[in-house]
């Protein structure tokens, strides 16, 4: 066989392969172009922007807004009394009791008799707390007190004191005093109030919400009954406050070192 014939054979055999090099290269161009186009569709989507103006609702806005009644998943708080501390009828029981004050004058003050006292204490801490629960939504165990007792270290006793006499460190370096929980007043003051405290917050006390959960919340407040039990033994008058130690800038220069 010649050289010529030799080289056509040999051409022939190339130009399929070339022509498929081609088809495969026109293929994949197209695809590229394919998936390009529609990646630009995903970008740039028909839909409306947060906050746009919209033609298609009659007050000009795309958000549209919730249902009456509509609560976030998770948000449904149908229980009253734990997550606010406050009863179901809060403000007409505070009516009720200030009519009943106004008209009846002073209750239980012809008897006589410590128990007639302790009535009579009861109803005043009634009177000034009307709206909150005077018992605990859920059953208080050794391992809610425990909970709460650590959880009124970490977040109470800086500014309450250790036992709740109001004496804590912050107090000492200047903030201002909060009251004792073991005067007559919060000893007779119902649960409910100290969680409201919590919540919302009193005084100079900012609200702790955001920091400690509501089942911690009442954790805590089964530990103040706690101290306060503890604080008040005996049925007549409570043990004196313990006064606070003079502050020094440097409290570990005493007795060697020791705090």
């Amino acid at each position: 066989m010649s050289k010529r014939k030799k080289q056509e054979t040999v051409d022939s055999r190339q130009k399929p392969v070339e022509r498929r090099r081609c088809v495969f290269c026109l293929l994949c161009v197209f695809c590229l172009l394919l998936s390009s186009a529609c990646r630009m569709d995903m970008q740039d989507q028909p839909k409306y922007e947060v906050y746009e103006k919209s033609e298609f609702f009659k007050d000009g806005s795309t958000s549209r807004t919730f249902p009456q009644g509509t609560v976030a998943r998770g948000l449904l708080r149908e229980d009253r009394a734990l997550y606010t501390g406050k009863k179901n009828n809060a403000g007409q029981v505070a009516a009720a009791s200030s009519g009943q004050n106004q008209g009846g004058g002073a209750a239980g003050s012809n008897n006589a008799g410590g128990t007639n006292n302790a009535n009579g204490a009861n109803t005043q801490a009634n009177a000034s707390y009307p709206d909150d629960v005077d018992t605990f939504p859920f059953p208080v165990t050794p391992d809610i007190v425990n909970r709460g007792q650590e959880r009124y270290q970490i977040f109470c006793s800086a500014c309450h004191g250790a036992v709740g006499y109001g004496d804590g460190m912050v107090v000492r370096r200047g903030y201002r005093r909060p009251q004792s929980f073991h005067t007559d007043q919060l000893r007779q003051a119902p649960v409910g109030h100290f969680f409201d405290v919590m919540t919302n917050g009193w005084g100079a006390m900012p609200s702790y919400a955001p920091q400690v959960p509501v089942r911690d919340r009442w954790a805590i407040v089964a530990y103040i009954r706690a101290l306060q039990l503890s604080q008040n033994q005996q049925a007549g008058t409570p043990p004196p406050a313990p006064t606070n130690p003079p502050v020094t800038a440097r409290p570990e220069s005493q007795n060697g070192g020791q705090r």
